[in-house]
């Protein structure tokens, strides 16, 4: 049927008034069922007959009988119905972002609060069949790789210079806790009061000047009245609890690092200042695909 030149004009429908006929083996009857008048269901049946080039049906006898012709494009018509509708509802659902592929990336602190895990959990819920693909990634090569499009979804930890055409979502906002050796002479204390780590080295994350907890940490430390000594530092609050622990120094990081217990190491709150830490999912602003915009709306309605 595809190699013959007079095949360009078949359409969906002339299968769909055929496949009636054949199953209703009355033209009155199809005519009806498809809510066209029966002329002009003979006219189509007849138009598909030139397209095939072949008699479908046996206009010989009374009763309406198909052809070896038409029986054999009743399969092949039924199949090319059924693939047709399944694409139908596959770009429909597509467009309505319940398939695709979705590229989320986050920073590793992201997974100690537990919004990451209940937002995805919870939009896999809603949207089973959307390909998701988690890395986690430092917040710079996050922002990067949602700019050249591969990444949709990034998890951050502002404050951080957002490319063009980015733009962000607040998830959280968390209480900035002061991490301190078990063996420090403060620890004891129920609060530390910051003014007193004036000679410590504080550990801060690997950032720029102004980045994430590098800026809550120098904020902070010039609100108690000094600026702070820096050390080495950290690829994530991991490494700078470790750090801490081991005595190198003393470091800022958010209050959801508790749910990591390691030796040698206290989580206390400061005392007398309220520093917190946002959380946020960075996202483009004209998004092209269906499953991302759908993450965000969802995204919306969880934060809400």
């Amino acid at each position: 049927m595809t190699d013959d030149p007079r095949s360009g004009g078949l359409e969906l429908r002339h299968l769909r008034y055929f496949l009636a006929l054949a199953e209703e083996m009355n033209y009155g009857r199809a005519a009806q069922r498809l809510g066209i008048a029966q002329p002009g269901l003979s006219q189509q049946i007849k138009r598909l007959e030139e397209i095939v080039g072949a008699t479908l049906v046996d206009r010989t006898q009374r009763a309406v009988r198909l052809t070896t012709a038409g029986e054999l494009l009743v399969a092949g018509a039924t199949r090319t119905l059924a693939q047709a509708e399944q694409s139908l509802v596959a770009a429909r659902r597509a467009g309505r972002g319940e398939l695709g592929r979705l590229s989320i990336g986050y920073v590793a602190s992201a997974a100690y609060v537990g919004v990451l895990t209940s937002m995805i959990y919870g939009f896999r819920q809603t949207h089973p069949d959307a390909e998701l693909h988690i890395a986690e990634m430092e917040m710079r090569p996050q922002l990067a790789a949602i700019e050249d499009g591969r990444l949709d979804i990034c998890f951050i930890r502002p404050p951080v210079d957002i490319p063009l055409g980015i733009t962000t979502l607040s998830i959280l906002h968390e209480p900035v806790l002061l991490a301190i050796p078990a063996d420090h002479p403060l620890a004891p204390l129920p609060e530390i009061p910051l003014d007193r780590l004036g000679s410590e080295v504080f550990i801060l994350p690997h950032h720029p000047p102004g980045v994430s907890f590098h800026h809550h940490t120098f904020v902070a430390c010039r609100q108690a009245g000094f600026f702070p000594r820096t050390g080495p530092e950290g690829r994530d609050f991991m490494t700078i609890a470790s750090m801490v622990a081991v005595g190198l120094g003393v470091a800022l990081v958010p209050q959801s690092l508790r749910c990591i217990e390691l030796p040698g190491v206290l989580y206390k709150p400061i005392a007398g200042m309220a520093v917190t830490a946002e959380l946020a999912i960075a996202f483009r602003r004209t998004e092209p695909s269906a499953v991302a915009r759908a993450f965000v709306q969802f995204a919306r309605r969880f934060v809400a």
